[in-house]
Formats: structure tokens, sequence, C-alpha cells
């Protein structure tokens, strides 16, 4: 009797340590997010330059431009022609449509509706995607689009045939579209089509987000979004007239 007593209460201790544990590691899981978040706004990308000077980085002004906010996966598709992932963040926490999200791994894709306590990101795995980005190398921009066939990679159409770049080059966000800082990692060029006679060629590019099995991911809170828009509805306003 005494032996099976120990053995039930040493089974019972063990399963509350697992337990407990577990709930630890959530916590942990939670706080290192968050940290990380912090850390991703203070990063050089960031900050928008106010003045420019000739003198060391010292004497440059900056304005925080990207703020980053933690989020969780909580259902997504990779499998049709259009995919979505569904955050455990909503209007409450700030989020809007038009901001683009990421992954530790790199840039995923651009929210597209918003509740009090969730939002759907449209991947970058979509017909309707496009996605600004540049070549690491020499800054030749391009958009990134996805054919719905792999999901391991996305195509770049309309490549000049002068355009210098090798496969395994890298791919990364061009910025300037609101959405997402420049330099957040896309992919890499896996191999280059072209058809004899035509004056451009495509790309294809492996992409660095493993959309099957995405959980962590960060909302960009760009700070300066609607000066840049306003600043922009006026030209296009001016040219109509």
């Amino acid at each position: 009797m005494v032996n099976t007593s120990s053995s039930t209460v040493g089974w019972f201790i063990e399963k509350r340590h697992n337990i407990t544990q577990h709930f630890n590691l959530i916590d942990a899981n939670e706080q290192l997010q968050a940290e990380n978040a912090r850390l991703r706004a203070n990063l050089p990308e960031s900050f928008y330059q106010l003045q420019d000077r000739l003198y060391s980085i010292e004497d440059t002004l900056y304005r925080k431009q990207y703020e980053y906010i933690p989020a969780k996966v909580i259902n997504s598709s990779s499998n049709k022609q259009n995919n979505y992932l569904t955050l455990n963040k909503g209007a409450i926490q700030g989020i809007e449509t038009g901001m683009g999200v990421i992954s530790p791994i790199g840039a995923v894709g651009i929210v597209v509706d918003v509740s009090d306590h969730y939002s759907i990101v449209m991947t970058a795995l979509s017909n309707h995607s496009q996605l600004n980005v540049k070549l690491k190398t020499n800054n030749e921009f391009w958009l990134l689009y996805w054919d719905g066939i792999n999901s391991d990679y996305a195509q770049i159409k309309n490549v000049k045939r002068d355009a210098i770049f090798n496969v395994g080059d890298t791919v990364i966000t061009r910025g300037g579209a609101t959405q997402f800082p420049e330099g957040i990692f896309v992919g890499t060029i896996a191999e280059q089509t072209a058809v004899d006679g035509e004056q451009s060629m495509s790309l294809n590019v492996e992409l660095g987000v493993n959309y099957n099995a995405i959980y962590q991911v960060y909302i960009i809170r760009n700070l300066m979004k609607g000066e840049q828009l306003e600043i922009e509805d006026r030209i296009l306003s001016a040219d109509e007239n």
C-alpha cells in the first residue's frame, strides 16, 4: 500500500510539474517575442533619417518610423490559390488593414481585414499579392508574384535581359510602399526562365518563410504612413486636374 501510494503521489507530482513547465514555457516564449519586437523596432531600418550631416552617426537625427506588434497565427492555409493567416490581434491592439506582417525569417504578407480581436493576412502565396522587392546586391527592383503552383517559390516577371544577378542572390523588401521597411528578407533567386525572342525573362524565387509551419509573426505599424499617403494623394489629385 505504501509503495502504491508513493507511486500514485509521484505520478501526480510529475504531471503537475509537466503542466507547470508547459505554462512557464508559454510565458517565456511570449516574453521573448515581445523582446524581439522591441529589439527589431530599434534596428536602423526602423528609423527615418531627419537630418543629413557629413559627421559621425551620433550627430545624425532620426525619428522612429516602424513599430512591431507580436502576434500568433491561429489559423492558416497554404494550398489554395489565395492563402490567408488568422492572427490573434485586432483593432483593439491597434491593427489596421494595410499593415505588413513578417516572421522571424522574413516577409509574410499584408493585413486585409480586421475585427476587434483578430486580423486576416493575405500572404505572398496569393494570386492577388504583389510585393515590392529588390535585389540586395544592386538595388534592382521588381514586383513579386505567385503563380499558385508551389508554396516554396514565388515569381518575378518582366526582368530585363541585361539585369545583373546570380542564382543564389538575396531578394529583400524594397520599402517605400508603407507596409514594410527596406531590407526584410524575402528569399533567394533559384532559377531564371526565358523565351527566345522576348525582351524580358522571369525569375523563380525560393521563399524564406515556410508557410506550412508559420506560428509567430510581427505586425508592422508605419508611424509615418499617413504623411506619405497624404503627399502622394496630392500629386495624384494634381495630375487628374
